[in-house]
């Protein structure tokens, strides 16, 4: 009997110091449901308290949203440029001149031949605007966008790209409409601090997927949202943008931010706050902070102490919506 009882007071220290031990999911399941798919999530927050959520997507949704998505990789990028370039060049009156389109590592450079200096200033210009005009519809056409990398680690002056994770948030209400209609349900008049508090409870349970380098992965590894739940997993860019998607539709005027330190990403909420609350001051507003990566699980206005060093040193950016 002494035995038992020691045994019985050592677990309940575990789960008293261990920050970890509430932060797998109970149960999860997805099945086929005529065209629809069900989901299905039980799991415990850190205070060991149950939640369930259900709720079934569009099977269609989730197998063509954003389909075609993948890493960018700078030979297809290059590859497009070069494509509208030597349709502006085709346009060129040869007889005032021509020019040579030379891929580099760097980007592309041109080499004139006429009689016209002024001619070749012209077109260098030209083709320039040529140049960054397909970079930025190749881009957008690939749900990417440029990145200045945080200066953290090597040449900040370097332009980088990543997913264009307010787009994809914006993009992705209408095929999450379901879990919204689930939220608004079973969380009745909940405001957004409530709802958020909800959420990430249940975005820290899903297995965490690590952050490829956002500077050096050109996007792999990151989830559109209904990817990130479709296949349970997902890295921290993914997550924040799930929650934030799913935020913004329930309440549009909430004032979301997603915030980058080095290999991580936190969500900000321009929410009701208390003095307690961890914030973050964009613009002259007051966004309380959240960690939805998992897999330790972290309160509401709560973040690690890595984040706070990044944060309070300055080494962070921002994406308002």
């Amino acid at each position: 009997m002494l035995n038992k009882l020691v045994l019985s007071f050592f677990l309940l220290l575990i789960n008293l110091v261990s920050p970890n031990v509430f932060s797998e999911q109970l149960y999860f399941n997805k099945t086929q449901v005529g065209d629809k798919t069900k989901f299905e999530y039980k799991w415990q927050n850190n205070n060991a308290r149950p939640y369930s959520l259900d709720f079934e997507l569009n099977t269609k949704a989730i197998n063509s949203d954003f389909r075609h998505f993948k890493s960018l990789t700078p030979s297809r990028l290059q590859m497009y440029s070069v494509k509208k370039l030597k349709q502006a060049a085709s346009q060129l009156d040869p007889r005032k001149g021509s020019v040579k389109i030379k891929p580099s590592y760097q980007g592309v450079e041109f080499e004139f031949k006429s009689t016209s200096r002024e001619w070749m200033e012209q077109q260098s210009v030209t083709l320039k605007n040529v140049y960054d005009s397909s970079l930025k519809d190749y881009l957008h056409q690939e749900y990417y966008i440029e990145f200045q990398p945080i200066g953290y680690r090597g040449n900040s002056s370097t332009l980088s790209y990543k997913p264009d994770h307010v787009r994809f948030a914006k993009e992705s209400a209408d095929s999450l409409a379901p879990i919204i209609k689930r939220l608004k349900k079973i969380l009745p008049r909940a405001n957004a601090r409530r709802t958020a508090i909800f959420l990430l409870s249940w975005l820290q349970t899903i297995p965490y997927s690590t952050l490829e380098s956002r500077t050096q992965s050109n996007g792999s590894g990151f989830s559109p949202p209904i990817k990130l739940i479709s296949n349970n997993k997902g890295d921290c860019d993914s997550k924040v943008t799930l929650m934030a998607s799913i935020l913004k539709a329930m309440y549009p005027r909430l004032r979301v931010a997603i915030i980058y330190v080095p290999e991580h990403a936190l969500i900000g909420l321009n929410v009701s706050h208390l003095s307690t609350d961890y914030k973050l001051q964009i613009d002259g507003l007051d966004y309380t902070l959240a960690e939805p990566t998992g897999p330790r699980m972290i309160k509401f206005s709560e973040i690690s102490e890595r984040s706070k060093k990044f944060i309070e040193s300055g080494m962070y950016q921002t994406e308002i919506f």
